[in-house]
C-alpha cells in the first residue's frame, strides 16, 4: 500500500493541489522493515520538502545500493541571476541537512562524504545510514519541524523575537559552519534597507534576469518560491528581525555549508512558531553584495538576507514529486 506521501508521487504531471500533499508525509508511515532503497526514498520526501532560492528545488537523488546520491539538477539552474551556482548549491545544502536529519531520527547516525567523485562535480553528497543512533530531543524537535515549516511572504505581525531565541538561531549558524548577523541598529537597517531597494531596482533593469526567473519558475511559484520574491522593500522596512546569514569563505563547500544553516535554523525557528522569508536581492546583485560586509561591520561574505517574525501560516510551496527527482 502506498503510504500518503508516496500516493502523491505516482504521477510524473501533477497540479498544485497535488503537490502540496507532499507536505502531508507521517512518520509513522516510515517503512522501518523494507529494503534500503525503500526507506532511503522515504527520507527523501523530508529533503524535498527543504527551502530552496526561488524555490527552483534544484537537485536529484539516486540510490546506489544502501546510499543515496544528492546532486545539481542542471534544468533548474538560473545561470543568468546565478552563474556561480552559489544559490543552487545553497539549495542543495538545504535539501542535504533535511536528509540528514531524517537520517537521525530514524535511528541512523548518518555517513555522509562530500564530492565522492571528483570527475563528477554536480554530486554533492553521498549519503549512507551509518551506526544506530538515537536523536536528541533537539534532533526530534527540528524534524518535526519539517512538514509545518513555510516562506512567509506577506506582513507579519509586528509582536518581538525574544532575544534567545535569536541567539539560538546564532549558535546553530555557527554549528553549521556558518554565521548569522543580526541588524540591531536602526543605522544599519537603514542602510540594509535602502541597499535591498538598490539591488531591486538594479535587478528590474536588468531584460537577461527578468526573461530568465519568469520562465523558469511562474509554473512552481506566483511569488518567485521559497527564497525570494517580488519587491522586498516593504518587507524588510517592517521585519522585527533582518539578518544576514554568510560565511567565511565564498567557495562552493561554504555554500553548502550555508543552505545546511538556514535548513536548521529555519526548523528551529518553526518550532518556536516563527517564520521567515527571504531578501536575496542585494546578495545576487555584485555591485551591491560587495558592499554589505562593511555596512555590517564585519569580515566574510553574505550569501542571504532573511527576515523573520510571527505571522498565521501561508499554504506551502508546491513540490515536485519523488518520480521526477530521481535518477
Amino acid at each position: 500500500m502506498l503510504t500518503r506521501a508516496a500516493a502523491a508521487t505516482t504521477e510524473g504531471t501533477m497540479n498544485d493541489a497535488t503537490r502540496e500533499e507532499l507536505w502531508t508525509i507521517a512518520e509513522d508511515d516510515y517503512p522501518a522493515g523494507g529494503t534500503a532503497a525503500e526507506r532511503l526514498r522515504f527520507l527523501a520526501g523530508y529533503a524535498v520538502l527543504a527551502p530552496s532560492v526561488h524555490n527552483i528545488q534544484p537537485w536529484r537523488f539516486r540510490l546506489t545500493g544502501e546510499r543515496i546520491e544528492l546532486r545539481a539538477d542542471r534544468s533548474r539552474a538560473l545561470p543568468v541571476r546565478d552563474p556561480d551556482d552559489r544559490e543552487l548549491l545553497l539549495s542543495c545544502g538545504a535539501a542535504l541537512f533535511h536528509l540528514r536529519l531524517a537520517l537521525r531520527r530514524f535511528g541512523h547516525a548518518g555517513e555522509v562524504v562530500l564530492w565522492p567523485d571528483a570527475a563528477d562535480p554536480d554530486l554533492f553528497a553521498r549519503l549512507g545510514f551509518g551506526p544506530a543512533a538515537e536523536p536528541t530531543a533537539e534532533e526530534r524537535t527540528e524534524f518535526a519541524a519539517i512538514p509545518h515549516r513555510r516562506t512567509h511572504r506577506g506582513p507579519l505581525a509586528p509582536r518581538p523575537v525574544p532575544t534567545a531565541v535569536l541567539t539560538e538561531l546564532r549558535v546553530l549558524a555557527a554549528e553549521e559552519g556558518a554565521w548569522l548577523h543580526l541588524v540591531e541598529s536602526e543605522p544599519e537597517r537603514a542602510a540594509l534597507v535602502a541597499l535591498i531597494e538598490e539591488a531591486d531596482r538594479l535587478q528590474a533593469a536588468d531584460p537577461a534576469l527578468q526573461q530568465e526567473l519568469p520562465a523558469r519558475v511562474r509554473e512552481r511559484a506566483p511569488l518567485a518560491g521559497d527564497a525570494g520574491g517580488a519587491s522586498g522593500v516593504p518587507l524588510a522596512a517592517d521585519a522585527q528581525v533582518l539578518a544576514v546569514l554568510g560565511t567565511d569563505h565564498d567557495t562552493p563547500r561554504a555554500w553548502l555549508k550555508a543552505g545546511q544553516a538556514l535548513a536548521r535554523m529555519l526548523l528551529r525557528a518553526q518550532s518556536y512558531g516563527l517564520y521567515a522569508s527571504y531578501l536575496n536581492q542585494p546578495v545576487e546583485v555584485p555591485a551591491t553584495r560587495v558592499r554589505l560586509p562593511a555596512l555590517l561591520a564585519r569580515e566574510g561574505h553574505p550569501q542571504l538576507v532573511i527576515r523573520f517574525g510571527y505571522g498565521e501560516p501561508p499554504p506551502p510551496a508546491p513540490r515536485r514529486p519523488l518520480a521526477e527527482i530521481f535518477d
